[in-house]
């Protein structure tokens, strides 16, 4: 038993087709369409958060 590979010839290289090229374009952009509508709001949560933190010993101080 032996083991066989099989290889193209040389001279003729299998391309994507423009249905192929527009569906991975489609596809790149769905996911970074689904990752900026993911971490958007996280990054506004985190920017919010980080300033309140902050706000709050200097509202603390101005009390006392």
């Amino acid at each position: 038993m032996s083991l066989k590979i099989y290889l193209p010839p040389a001279g003729k290289v299998e391309r994507p087709r423009l249905a192929q090229r527009v569906a991975a374009v489609f596809g790149l952009a769905g996911l970074v369409l689904a990752w900026a509508v993911f971490l958007l709001p996280c990054a506004v949560w985190l920017l919010f958060s980080l300033a309140a933190s902050r706000l709050q010993p200097a509202l603390a101080r101005q009390q006392a």
